[in-house]
């Protein structure tokens, strides 16, 4: 072996690589990249989870525990009616609803005892009486079990408050809970995880494989050929709609029954309704697969850009973190990629069984979307005619 040689081709591809600023770029931007977005999405713990408050309680002690909260895991918002609670975990503005009732303080208090009686010259007396025990008190918490990591922040701080005011009073904590499920009732992780997982396909897979077909028509000149038809090109774009949108369709299809079939994955609402979104989210994709193949003359830097479009939407889309508990300068970015409004859907429909009465806003937005990614898809077949 001639090391010479080995060297002289290290050299050559050193100097192909100082002038490809597509794959310089890649080499010092991307690890940045996907570690700043990794280190914030799981680096932060999950906070600020809404709650509501319904402090019923005429005594100290109810406000005690509430004071022991984790205002930093938690986001409290009191109220002293019962239906605000309630209405505002139906309708997704809080994960749970807390309940201390009327009586709180007098269940959570000992009852003092007598003091002997001496009596008279040993006549009259009386033993006294020991410290009753308190009766005990229960705290009723109204919860969205749909997200199981937001549920345990819910639970970890209530039964750390509880540990903590205990310790206070120098006692144990005479204090049960009663848990009741508004939606997913005994929702495993996996019945959170798998609409994540269908939306984050639903994207990623159409927009790589509109690339590749994209990019491999405009280099076999099998585009230019199509140009000179009578098709313009939103038609072609069109058609492109319409073939994703069938794939998407067939994926969705083919991601449920498996879902169902092997994991048993929970799904309260319409299938029919969940394959929509799947759908709408494929036609996005198209079209920002048309739009990214404007930068990508060829397959090989197709791949040069699935870093750049998997990151995002992996750790920024609510698939295992979810989007409250981003950063608030990041959270933001969330909402400008249409899988989170895809999985905020999917979510909602599988795991909470909402109607499109409930979910025509996400819907609304992906097709939003939709438009104007398939605009700025035509408008750049127009310029890269010109």
């Amino acid at each position: 072996m001639n090391t010479g040689r080995a060297l002289a081709i290290t050299r050559k591809q050193f100097h192909t690589l100082r002038h490809d600023p597509r794959s310089v770029a890649l080499i010092l931007v991307a690890p940045i990249f996907a570690m700043v977005v990794f280190g914030f999405a799981f680096g932060t713990e999950i906070q600020h989870v809404p709650v509501v408050i319904v402090n019923h309680d005429t005594g100290a002690e109810a406000a005690a525990v509430i004071a022991h909260l984790d205002k930093t895991a938690l986001d409290v918002t009191p109220t002293s009616l019962d239906s605000l609670g309630t209405q505002r975990v139906h309708d997704g503005k809080a994960v749970a609803s807390i309940t201390f009732p009327e009586n709180f303080t007098d269940g959570v208090t000992p009852k003092p005892g007598t003091a002997a009686q001496p009596g008279v010259g040993g006549v009259g007396g009386a033993a006294g009486t020991p410290p009753t025990p308190p009766s005990g008190a229960q705290i009723q918490v109204y919860i969205d079990e749909s997200n199981s990591q937001e549920n345990a922040v819910v639970q970890k701080a209530i039964a750390q408050a509880l540990q903590d005011w205990a310790k206070d009073k120098g006692q144990s904590s005479p204090v049960t809970l009663q848990t009741t499920a508004a939606y997913a009732k005994d929702a495993r992780y996996i019945d959170y995880f798998v609409p994540g997982v269908m939306g984050f396909f639903g994207i990623i897979l159409t927009t790589l494989l509109t690339l590749l077909a994209f990019v491999g028509e405009r280099s076999n000149g099998t585009l230019d050929r199509l140009r000179v038809t009578p098709a313009t090109e939103g038609e072609i774009v069109l058609g492109y709609v319409v073939t994703f949108g069938i794939v998407g369709a067939i994926q969705s299809i083919v991601l449920l029954t498996t879902a169902l079939v092997f994991f048993h994955v929970l799904v309260a609402g319409s299938i029919l309704l969940a394959a929509l979104v799947v759908i709408l989210l494929a036609i996005d994709a198209q079209a920002i697969g048309i739009l990214l193949s404007a930068a990508a003359q060829r397959e090989a830097q197709v791949v040069q850009m699935f870093p750049l479009i998997i990151f995002p939407v992996f750790l920024l889309s609510g698939i295992f973190v979810p989007v409250e508990s981003l950063p608030n300068w990041l959270r933001p970015f969330s909402y400008l990629l249409p899988p989170t409004w895809g999985i905020f859907a999917l979510r909602d429909v599988m795991l909470r069984g909402f109607g499109l009465d409930r979910v025509w806003l996400d819907l609304l937005v992906l097709a939003g979307f939709a438009v104007a990614f398939s605009a700025l898809a035509v408008l750049t077949l127009k310029r890269s005619r010109a």
